[in-house]
C-alpha cells in the first residue's frame, strides 16, 4: 500500500520540528540582514526570481502543512507590514496564534523570499 501524500506531508513536517528542535537554542535570525532603518527591508521584495523562490518554498512547506495554496489570509492583504511577516515567519506567533517558529529551519534570506511571496499575494484580487 502506497503512503498517502497526507501522510507523507504530516512526516515531512513533523521531521522539519524535529530538525528544529535539535538545532538547540540558537538565536533567530537578525532581521537587520537586509533590513534598513527600523528593520525595514533595503531588498527587492517586487523581484521575480525572489517571489518565486517565495512561493516553492511556500508550496512546499507552508501549504503543504497549514496555510493551503494561495490562502485568501494573504490574497488581496495590502497591509501587511514586511518587518511584522518576517518576524512571524522567524519567531513564530507566541501563543496568540499555532504559527511554529521556522527561523531555525530557514535562512534570512529564505525568510525574506516568504515575505515576498505574501505581498505578492497581497497584490492579487480575491476571488
Amino acid at each position: 500500500m502506497r503512503p498517502s501524500v497526507l501522510t507523507l506531508t504530516f512526516v515531512a513536517g513533523v521531521a522539519l520540528l524535529i530538525a528544529r528542535a535539535l538545532a538547540g537554542g540558537s538565536p533567530p535570525p537578525d532581521p537587520a540582514v537586509g533590513a534598513g532603518p527600523g528593520g525595514a527591508p533595503t531588498i527587492d521584495l517586487s523581484d521575480p526570481a525572489r517571489i518565486r523562490a517565495g512561493k516553492s518554498r511556500f508550496d512546499s512547506t507552508c501549504a503543504a502543512f497549514c496555510h493551503g495554496h494561495a490562502p485568501p489570509l494573504f490574497v488581496g492583504r495590502q497591509d501587511l507590514l514586511p518587518e511584522y511577516a518576517f518576524r512571524m515567519i522567524s519567531d513564530g506567533g507566541g501563543s496568540a496564534t499555532p504559527m511554529p517558529p521556522w527561523g531555525d529551519v530557514f535562512t534570512t534570506e529564505e525568510i525574506w523570499e516568504l515575505v515576498a511571496y505574501l505581498k505578492f499575494l497581497g497584490t492579487q484580487k480575491p476571488e
